[in-house]
């Protein structure tokens, strides 16, 4: 991000700050003497459509956060490791839901599965070497 001077508009950008990245990536001013937001967020739009990404300060409620092509370049740019080609794939949109999908988080039966698993071994073991 580049700001030339106090009070300037700043803008997320990968070409030294000559434009801005997928021409539309500004940012938030700040909290103190700015637009009232986290300078580290994109600017924050005006209703529940039209968000630059997930790096929006504010989300309206039950409305699923998008990432998106600006989004993942940021978090190149500040030395994640994606294995993804941002510049190849600038208008990617995915939902939380997406990526939910994508994590392979295990249900809470599963989890419950486990432990009862574990505990019946320990029990198990706990058992034998009273008995030996």
């Amino acid at each position: 991000m580049l700001d030339f001077a106090v009070g300037s508009p700043g803008y997320f950008s990968i070409d030294g700050g000559a434009t801005q990245f997928n021409g539309r990536s500004m940012m938030s001013t700040g909290r103190n003497f700015g637009d009232g937001r986290q300078a580290s967020h994109f600017k924050d739009s005006a209703g529940c459509t039209g968000q630059i990404g997930i790096m929006d300060p504010t989300f309206c409620f039950g409305q699923l956060g998008e990432y998106t092509g600006t989004d993942l370049a940021a978090f190149d740019a500040m030395g994640w490791n994606l294995r993804f080609d941002v510049l190849r794939n600038k208008n990617f949109l995915a939902t939380t839901v997406d990526v939910q999908r994508l994590a392979a988080v295990p249900e809470p039966a599963t989890w419950a599965m486990l432990i009862a698993g574990f505990g019946m071994v320990g029990f198990s073991m706990r058992r034998a070497m009273a008995l030996a």
